[in-house]
């Protein structure tokens, strides 16, 4: 045995792993080539993770988690998507805890909401350490191509964030419920509610002037081929072309859709419910809707 092996010792191994989160194996075989040193083995590690990102650059990775964040005052909430190429992976607790980790950082960066993916992988986590040098420390520990799709941070200094995230980790939803009183619990339940509908039914826009006047002249035209207009009295017409317009609005405006847990009720409805119980004027003011690979 030479003298550099003379320093690899199982408590060295395991102090080594300890640090780097690497397998026992590479942990070995690092120290060995660095020769007894703990920070060039470090160093070692962290090539081996960048040489493997890179050779995983070109993969795709199609599955993952969203994770939330959320303030205890409940005026501010973060989701963030990341992806991994097996769901395997994305049911692995350390991946699932990095993903928790890049949350809670996205929810701390309180001018993060616009900026590139690029910005958020160079916010320091700990010590020296970047997001980034963290995923790349983890691509190499974990052996799949690992990537932060995406993120987005909500505030209202005035109302609740409301959050909701599907059991799977697949679906997660922030919606800004305006004027709402963070410390009760009837606010609380609503904005829940209003994340789960957003959730189920996949809204495109809250209210129906949200909605683009090209894209709304163009549905006002499918729905004028749709329905034979000829010879119809002009009221007729109006009539027909005005239930179809609130149909589509009832599919694609939160506000108008039928409630998911009692579809006698509009959200409207149920808005001004909660607004008439608690004297508050309520208003949802925007929702994020994230979904993994869309």
């Amino acid at each position: 045995m030479n003298a550099s092996s003379k320093q690899i010792t199982a408590s060295t191994v395991a102090e080594l792993r300890q640090k780097t989160g690497a397998g026992m194996m590479d942990c070995k075989e690092a120290l060995i080539q660095a020769h007894g040193d703990m920070e060039k083995a470090v160093e070692l590690l962290r090539k081996k993770g960048k040489a493997a990102a890179r050779k995983r650059a070109e993969r795709s990775a199609n599955e993952g988690v969203i994770a939330v964040a959320v303030s205890q005052d409940g005026h501010h909430a973060a989701l963030v998507e990341v992806n991994s190429e097996t769901d395997f992976v994305a049911r692995n607790s350390e991946f699932q805890a990095f993903a928790d980790k890049v949350a809670a950082r996205v929810l701390d960066w309180k001018d993060g909401n616009g900026k590139p993916v690029t910005d958020l992988l160079a916010l320091t986590t700990s010590g020296t350490k970047t997001i980034g040098d963290e995923l790349t420390d983890l691509i190499g520990k974990i052996g799949e191509k690992l990537e932060i799709r995406r993120f987005v941070r909500a505030t209202d200094a005035s109302g609740l964030i409301g959050f909701y995230v599907h059991s799977n980790a697949k679906l997660g939803v922030l919606v800004d419920l305006e004027g709402a009183e963070v410390g009760d619990t009837d606010m609380q339940a609503l904005a829940k509610d209003l994340s789960m509908q957003v959730a189920a039914a996949a809204p495109l826009f809250v209210h129906r002037q949200e909605i683009p006047k090209d894209k709304l002249e163009t549905e006002k035209e499918i729905i004028a081929e749709q329905v034979n207009i000829k010879g119809k009295p002009p009221q007729v017409v109006e009539k027909i072309v005005s239930g179809k317009l609130n149909k589509y609005f009832s599919e694609v405006c939160l506000v108008d859709q039928p409630f998911v847990k009692d579809p006698h009720l509009t959200v409207s409805d149920l808005i001004a419910q909660a607004a008439e119980k608690s004297g508050r004027s309520l208003v949802v003011r925007s929702f994020v809707r994230l979904r993994i690979g869309e």
